[in-house]
């Protein structure tokens, strides 16, 4: 949506301003009427840069003017004119004629006007401000107040009659300014032949996407559009699998350097090897006494060898010592009370490191040492006397 920015009313505009220039020469403070009429860029300038001055001597209206000598010519120019006294009937300021209003817009944002005051031989230029709480919100504010150029100047190059021509200009401007600067960009990079040249960023650049393009380029990639999706997708995932069983694969021909046994090596001159790989188990069963020894037979047995036999099963087959949970119940027990010691402890620590704490405290603060215990016996006392009620 376009705003509507209303043309700047110069008959409401400019008496409220130009009543303030006078009394710069009274204070060097700006009065409080003149802030709200200034931009919000200026108005801070104002009052920055007045509430510094030394003396009462130090004037707040070259501060209007951002150039040092215009700003001086323009000191000149209110001290010596006559045209700021008030007319004698209507109490304000006659500033008799104005010439036409031309526009400017610098950027999307900033749109300014240019009023023309010939009898007092001023330019005042406005900017129109949108949310400007100080000055009562959208509207045209003071950017700028300068002496009227001669002619000779030519001051008002690049002001237009109209805010449509301003806008249209200041695009055209935009656009211009861009292409100079991209045709700018290219000659610096061709080296003045007209050919762009590689940088080696670039270069970089380009070999980034080289290998990054080779990921496209696996079998079936690319699928004709005749062909259904399906078998190609399958032979992507075939030929992959593939590719990963063999890559992983030849991790199996790698010889750690940590293992003795290297299968490369010539064996024959090592001679047969009289281990033959149950060492630890043949030793295991020779130091295993009859008693301890796996039971042999089968578990399996009809009723009379039962009877006959169940002296020997009973010997062959002793009850557990200890039942399970009994010993889950004790290993329980252990690491509750283990917890709980932990628990003691690190309550004591922090106890001790807490008074610790109080007391160097107490001593940075410039209490003395039986002021300290003074008072650590007092609050124990106290524990005492709850401990007691409870």
């Amino acid at each position: 949506m376009v705003q509507y920015i209303p043309p700047p009313d110069y008959r409401s505009l400019l008496p409220p301003l130009l009543a303030c220039l006078p009394t710069a020469f009274v204070s060097p403070r700006p009065p409080p009427a003149l802030l709200p009429l200034l931009s919000p860029i200026l108005r801070q300038r104002v009052q920055h840069l007045a509430a510094t001055a030394i003396s009462s001597a130090d004037s707040w209206l070259p501060l209007l003017c951002w150039e040092s000598e215009p700003a001086q010519r323009l000191v000149d120019l209110v001290s010596e004119s006559n045209a700021f006294e008030l007319h004698p009937v209507s109490g304000e300021i006659d500033f008799g004629d104005v010439e036409e209003i031309l526009y400017r817009q610098l950027d999307e944002e900033t749109l300014q006007a240019r009023i023309a005051v010939t009898d007092m031989g001023l330019v005042v230029i406005y900017l129109w401000c949108e949310g400007d709480q100080e000055g009562g919100g959208n509207g045209w504010r003071v950017s700028e107040v300068r002496p009227l150029e001669s002619e000779g100047d030519n001051c008002s190059v690049g002001w237009w009659a109209s805010m449509a021509q301003a806008e249209k200009k200041a695009k055209d401007k935009m656009m211009d300014d861009a292409l100079r600067e991209g045709e700018d960009n290219s000659v610096a990079q061709g080296g003045g032949s007209g050919v762009p040249t590689i940088t080696g960023e670039e270069e970089g650049e380009h070999d980034d996407d080289d290998y990054w393009a080779q990921y496209d380029q696996t079998p079936g990639g690319r699928t004709p559009a005749a062909k259904s999706p399906g078998p190609s997708t399958t032979m992507n995932i075939h030929a992959r699998m593939t590719s990963e069983a063999d890559y992983y694969a030849q991790y199996a021909q790698v010889q750690p350097e940590m293992d003795n046994d290297d299968p490369s090596e010539n064996r024959e001159s090592f001679g047969e090897s009289s281990l033959n790989g149950d060492v630890i188990t043949s030793s295991a069963h020779q130091s295993t006494p009859p008693e301890l020894a796996p039971f042999q037979g089968s578990i399996f047995c009809l009723p009379s060898e039962l009877g006959r036999d169940s002296a020997d099963l009973d010997l062959k087959y002793p009850a557990a010592s200890s039942p399970r949970t009994r010993s889950t119940t004790i290993s329980r027990l252990e690491e509750t009370a283990e917890s709980q010691s932990m628990a003691e402890v690190a309550v004591k620590q922090h106890i001790s490191t807490s008074i610790k704490s109080l007391f160097r405290l107490c001593r940075s603060t410039g209490v003395e040492r039986l002021d300290f215990d003074r008072m650590v016996r007092t609050e124990l006392e106290t524990l005492s006397m709850m401990t007691e009620d409870d």
